[in-house]
Protein backbone atom coordinates (compact mmCIF):
# COMPACT_ATOMS: atom_id res chain seq x y z
CA UNK A 1 0.00 0.00 0.00
CA UNK A 2 2.75 2.74 0.72
CA UNK A 3 5.64 0.46 -0.77
CA UNK A 4 5.36 2.39 -3.81
CA UNK A 5 5.88 6.04 -2.04
CA UNK A 6 9.34 4.58 -0.84
CA UNK A 7 12.19 6.37 -2.31
CA UNK A 8 16.23 7.16 -1.92
CA UNK A 9 16.76 9.00 1.47
CA UNK A 10 18.86 11.70 -0.16
CA UNK A 11 17.00 14.07 -2.30
CA UNK A 12 20.12 15.75 -4.22
CA UNK A 13 23.97 16.02 -3.16
CA UNK A 14 25.73 18.98 -3.10
CA UNK A 15 29.21 19.32 -5.15
CA UNK A 16 30.94 20.79 -1.85
CA UNK A 17 34.32 18.41 -1.03
CA UNK A 18 33.28 14.87 -1.44
CA UNK A 19 29.50 15.48 -1.64
CA UNK A 20 27.29 17.11 0.92
CA UNK A 21 23.82 15.06 0.83
CA UNK A 22 20.47 16.76 1.21
CA UNK A 23 18.12 14.50 2.68
CA UNK A 24 14.79 14.60 1.93
CA UNK A 25 13.71 14.24 6.34
CA UNK A 26 14.98 17.49 6.71
CA UNK A 27 13.45 19.00 3.62
CA UNK A 28 10.67 17.70 4.31
CA UNK A 29 10.74 19.00 8.45
CA UNK A 30 11.51 22.41 6.97
CA UNK A 31 8.57 23.27 4.74
CA UNK A 32 6.31 21.85 7.92
CA UNK A 33 8.00 24.27 10.21
CA UNK A 34 7.55 26.99 6.93
CA UNK A 35 4.01 26.44 6.85
CA UNK A 36 3.25 26.13 10.74
CA UNK A 37 4.88 29.02 11.31
CA UNK A 38 3.21 31.20 8.22
CA UNK A 39 -0.17 30.48 10.45
CA UNK A 40 1.12 31.25 13.15
CA UNK A 41 2.37 34.58 11.57
CA UNK A 42 -0.80 35.59 10.12
CA UNK A 43 -3.23 33.93 13.51
CA UNK A 44 -0.44 36.60 15.71
CA UNK A 45 -1.99 39.24 13.43
CA UNK A 46 -5.33 38.47 13.91
CA UNK A 47 -4.80 38.62 17.48
CA UNK A 48 -3.26 41.96 17.80
CA UNK A 49 0.46 40.61 18.15
CA UNK A 50 3.99 41.87 16.27
CA UNK A 51 4.57 39.25 13.63
CA UNK A 52 8.04 40.68 13.07
CA UNK A 53 8.49 40.17 16.94
CA UNK A 54 6.96 36.71 16.42
CA UNK A 55 9.57 35.40 13.50
CA UNK A 56 12.23 37.50 15.45
CA UNK A 57 11.60 35.01 18.93
CA UNK A 58 11.22 31.98 16.35
CA UNK A 59 14.15 31.85 14.93
CA UNK A 60 15.49 31.25 18.65
CA UNK A 61 12.95 28.92 19.16
CA UNK A 62 14.19 26.74 16.12
CA UNK A 63 17.46 26.80 17.11
CA UNK A 64 16.73 25.25 20.99
CA UNK A 65 14.24 23.06 20.00
CA UNK A 66 16.62 21.11 17.58
CA UNK A 67 19.65 21.08 20.54
CA UNK A 68 17.40 20.04 23.55
CA UNK A 69 15.48 17.20 20.65
CA UNK A 70 19.20 15.72 20.31
CA UNK A 71 20.18 15.89 23.94
CA UNK A 72 17.12 14.30 25.45
CA UNK A 73 17.35 11.55 22.57
CA UNK A 74 20.98 10.98 23.68
CA UNK A 75 20.17 11.13 27.70
CA UNK A 76 17.29 8.83 26.57
CA UNK A 77 19.90 6.61 25.33
CA UNK A 78 22.67 6.57 27.59
CA UNK A 79 20.21 6.18 30.69
CA UNK A 80 18.85 2.44 28.43
CA UNK A 81 22.59 1.48 28.26
CA UNK A 82 23.04 2.03 24.29
CA UNK A 83 25.39 5.08 24.37
CA UNK A 84 28.18 3.93 23.85
CA UNK A 85 29.23 5.57 20.66
CA UNK A 86 28.35 9.43 21.92
CA UNK A 87 31.89 10.16 23.62
CA UNK A 88 32.34 13.54 22.21
CA UNK A 89 30.12 16.31 22.29
CA UNK A 90 30.41 16.34 17.92
CA UNK A 91 28.49 13.33 18.22
CA UNK A 92 26.55 14.94 20.81
CA UNK A 93 25.05 18.01 19.34
CA UNK A 94 25.33 15.84 15.64
CA UNK A 95 22.14 15.93 14.52
CA UNK A 96 22.69 15.13 11.02
CA UNK A 97 23.64 11.75 12.36
CA UNK A 98 20.06 10.64 13.37
CA UNK A 99 18.27 10.89 16.68
CA UNK A 100 15.92 13.41 18.28
CA UNK A 101 13.30 13.46 20.26
CA UNK A 102 10.51 15.80 19.49
CA UNK A 103 9.21 15.89 23.29
CA UNK A 104 12.81 17.17 24.51
CA UNK A 105 12.91 19.86 21.66
CA UNK A 106 9.51 20.81 23.63
CA UNK A 107 10.87 21.31 26.29
CA UNK A 108 14.13 23.42 25.18
CA UNK A 109 11.59 25.39 22.66
CA UNK A 110 8.93 26.63 25.41
CA UNK A 111 11.76 27.84 27.99
CA UNK A 112 13.68 29.45 25.62
CA UNK A 113 10.01 31.10 24.22
CA UNK A 114 9.11 31.73 27.59
CA UNK A 115 12.51 33.81 27.85
CA UNK A 116 12.10 35.71 24.61
CA UNK A 117 8.57 36.69 25.55
CA UNK A 118 8.96 37.95 29.04
CA UNK A 119 12.32 39.83 27.66
CA UNK A 120 9.60 41.48 25.15
CA UNK A 121 7.26 42.18 27.61
CA UNK A 122 4.42 40.27 25.69
CA UNK A 123 1.47 37.89 26.72
CA UNK A 124 2.55 34.47 27.15
CA UNK A 125 -0.48 33.02 26.07
CA UNK A 126 -1.17 34.85 23.34
CA UNK A 127 1.93 33.27 21.81
CA UNK A 128 1.83 30.08 22.95
CA UNK A 129 -1.34 29.75 21.46
CA UNK A 130 -0.45 29.62 18.30
CA UNK A 131 2.30 27.97 18.51
CA UNK A 132 0.89 24.88 19.74
CA UNK A 133 -1.02 24.21 16.32
CA UNK A 134 1.82 25.10 13.64
CA UNK A 135 4.01 22.29 15.95
CA UNK A 136 1.18 19.50 15.13
CA UNK A 137 1.68 20.59 11.30
CA UNK A 138 5.00 20.57 11.34
CA UNK A 139 5.63 17.35 13.31
CA UNK A 140 2.87 15.80 11.07
CA UNK A 141 4.70 16.40 7.85
CA UNK A 142 7.65 15.62 9.36
CA UNK A 143 6.64 12.38 10.00
CA UNK A 144 6.81 11.46 6.37
CA UNK A 145 10.28 11.95 6.81
CA UNK A 146 10.70 8.67 9.25
CA UNK A 147 9.20 7.06 6.47
CA UNK A 148 11.37 7.86 3.97
CA UNK A 149 14.01 6.64 6.49
CA UNK A 150 12.46 3.99 7.16
CA UNK A 151 12.05 4.39 11.15
CA UNK A 152 9.70 5.10 13.56
CA UNK A 153 7.66 1.83 12.75
CA UNK A 154 5.97 -0.34 14.96
CA UNK A 155 5.89 -4.66 16.03
CA UNK A 156 4.87 -6.94 12.66
CA UNK A 157 1.63 -7.10 11.58
CA UNK A 158 -0.56 -8.97 8.82
CA UNK A 159 -2.55 -5.50 8.07
CA UNK A 160 -2.61 -4.66 4.53
CA UNK A 161 -1.34 -1.09 5.20
CA UNK A 162 1.57 -2.49 7.21
CA UNK A 163 4.98 -1.44 5.77
CA UNK A 164 8.57 -3.41 4.22
CA UNK A 165 11.88 -2.68 6.50
CA UNK A 166 15.14 -3.25 5.04
CA UNK A 167 17.36 -5.69 6.97
CA UNK A 168 19.72 -2.29 7.61
CA UNK A 169 17.21 -0.31 8.96
CA UNK A 170 15.44 -2.61 11.63
CA UNK A 171 16.29 -2.64 15.56
CA UNK A 172 16.54 -5.88 17.58
CA UNK A 173 14.86 -8.66 17.52
CA UNK A 174 13.09 -7.40 13.97
CA UNK A 175 17.08 -7.85 12.76
CA UNK A 176 16.64 -11.46 13.27
CA UNK A 177 15.67 -12.15 9.28
CA UNK A 178 15.35 -16.44 10.35
CA UNK A 179 12.75 -15.33 12.57
CA UNK A 180 11.40 -11.85 11.12
CA UNK A 181 12.03 -12.57 7.09
CA UNK A 182 11.91 -9.64 4.63
CA UNK A 183 8.42 -10.40 3.62
CA UNK A 184 7.74 -9.31 7.74
CA UNK A 185 5.61 -6.24 7.55
CA UNK A 186 5.55 -3.48 10.30
CA UNK A 187 3.12 -1.25 11.59
CA UNK A 188 3.33 2.00 10.10
CA UNK A 189 3.58 4.15 13.42
CA UNK A 190 4.74 6.99 11.32
CA UNK A 191 1.24 6.72 9.43
CA UNK A 192 -0.86 6.26 13.14
CA UNK A 193 0.88 9.55 14.30
CA UNK A 194 0.92 11.66 11.30
CA UNK A 195 -3.04 10.98 10.89
CA UNK A 196 -3.56 12.08 14.19
CA UNK A 197 -1.59 15.17 14.05
CA UNK A 198 -3.25 16.48 11.23
CA UNK A 199 -6.18 15.92 12.54
CA UNK A 200 -5.28 18.04 15.74
CA UNK A 201 -4.35 20.42 13.68
CA UNK A 202 -7.76 20.85 11.79
CA UNK A 203 -10.01 20.36 14.83
CA UNK A 204 -7.94 22.76 16.86
CA UNK A 205 -7.94 25.90 13.68
CA UNK A 206 -11.91 25.07 13.94
CA UNK A 207 -12.35 25.70 17.16
CA UNK A 208 -10.37 28.53 17.13
CA UNK A 209 -12.02 30.37 13.95
CA UNK A 210 -15.21 29.42 15.87
CA UNK A 211 -14.33 30.51 19.04
CA UNK A 212 -11.16 33.27 19.22
CA UNK A 213 -13.21 35.90 20.93
CA UNK A 214 -14.76 34.29 23.20
CA UNK A 215 -11.99 31.68 24.48
CA UNK A 216 -9.54 33.03 27.16
CA UNK A 217 -5.60 33.50 25.88
CA UNK A 218 -4.25 29.83 26.54
CA UNK A 219 -7.20 27.67 25.93
CA UNK A 220 -5.75 26.44 22.42
CA UNK A 221 -2.57 26.19 23.63
CA UNK A 222 -4.35 23.80 26.84
CA UNK A 223 -6.32 21.99 23.94
CA UNK A 224 -3.24 21.09 22.24
CA UNK A 225 -0.79 19.81 24.74
CA UNK A 226 -4.39 17.50 25.34
CA UNK A 227 -4.24 16.21 21.62
CA UNK A 228 -0.58 16.02 21.69
CA UNK A 229 0.12 14.42 24.58
CA UNK A 230 -2.57 12.40 25.01
CA UNK A 231 -2.09 11.03 21.06
CA UNK A 232 1.83 10.45 21.65
CA UNK A 233 1.17 8.60 24.89
CA UNK A 234 -1.15 5.78 22.84
CA UNK A 235 1.52 5.76 20.10
CA UNK A 236 4.39 4.73 22.50
CA UNK A 237 2.66 1.25 22.04
CA UNK A 238 3.61 1.17 18.52
CA UNK A 239 7.21 2.31 19.53
CA UNK A 240 9.69 -0.16 20.14
CA UNK A 241 12.35 1.67 19.55
CA UNK A 242 11.43 3.87 22.70
CA UNK A 243 13.79 3.26 25.60
CA UNK A 244 11.43 1.62 28.47
CA UNK A 245 11.17 1.57 32.37
CA UNK A 246 13.42 -1.98 32.76
CA UNK A 247 11.51 -4.49 31.15
CA UNK A 248 7.73 -2.94 31.62
CA UNK A 249 5.96 -1.26 28.26
CA UNK A 250 5.83 2.15 30.05
CA UNK A 251 8.68 4.50 27.94
CA UNK A 252 10.60 7.66 29.15
CA UNK A 253 8.20 9.13 26.28
CA UNK A 254 4.90 7.82 27.43
CA UNK A 255 5.38 9.23 31.20
CA UNK A 256 6.01 12.85 29.58
CA UNK A 257 3.39 12.68 26.60
CA UNK A 258 1.00 11.86 29.60
CA UNK A 259 2.33 14.24 31.84
CA UNK A 260 2.45 16.86 29.07
CA UNK A 261 -1.74 15.95 28.83
CA UNK A 262 -2.50 16.19 32.28
CA UNK A 263 -0.59 19.87 32.27
CA UNK A 264 -3.10 20.70 29.65
CA UNK A 265 -6.22 19.49 32.06
CA UNK A 266 -4.11 21.63 34.57
CA UNK A 267 -4.33 25.02 32.69
CA UNK A 268 -7.79 24.53 31.00
CA UNK A 269 -9.32 24.50 34.81
CA UNK A 270 -6.99 27.14 36.37
CA UNK A 271 -8.25 29.56 33.23
CA UNK A 272 -11.46 28.99 33.69
CA UNK A 273 -11.31 28.48 37.74
CA UNK A 274 -12.91 25.14 37.28
CA UNK A 275 -10.95 23.68 40.17
CA UNK A 276 -13.03 20.95 42.89
CA UNK A 277 -13.64 22.50 46.15
CA UNK A 278 -13.05 19.00 47.85
CA UNK A 279 -16.76 19.16 49.35
CA UNK A 280 -15.80 22.07 51.38
CA UNK A 281 -16.95 25.62 51.25
CA UNK A 282 -14.28 28.54 52.11
CA UNK A 283 -16.03 30.81 54.79
CA UNK A 284 -15.43 34.25 54.84
CA UNK A 285 -13.37 35.32 57.85
CA UNK A 286 -15.57 37.61 59.97
CA UNK A 287 -13.99 40.67 61.03
CA UNK A 288 -14.79 41.49 64.36
CA UNK A 289 -16.47 44.79 64.75
CA UNK A 290 -14.08 46.69 68.30
CA UNK A 291 -16.72 46.66 71.42
CA UNK A 292 -17.81 50.48 72.35
CA UNK A 293 -16.12 51.74 75.27
CA UNK A 294 -17.92 52.33 78.37
CA UNK A 295 -17.41 55.28 80.59
CA UNK A 296 -14.75 55.47 82.73
CA UNK A 297 -12.64 53.12 80.59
Amino acid sequence: MLDALQTDPVAFTLPIGEGFPIYWYGIIITVGIAVGAWWAGREIERRGGDEDVFYNGLLLVIVAGYLFARIWYVTQEIIAGRGAQYDTLMEIVNIRAGGANILGGFVGAALVGAWYIRWQKLNFWKYADVAGPALLFAQALGRWGNFINQELYGPPTELPWGILIDAGNRIAPYNNLDLYPLETRFHPTFLYESLWLFAGFVLLLYLNNRFRKEWKYGTLFALFLIWWGGGRTWIEFFRPDQPAFGDTFITYSMVFALLLALAGVYILLRLYDKFPQGGRVRRRRRVRKPKPRRDGE
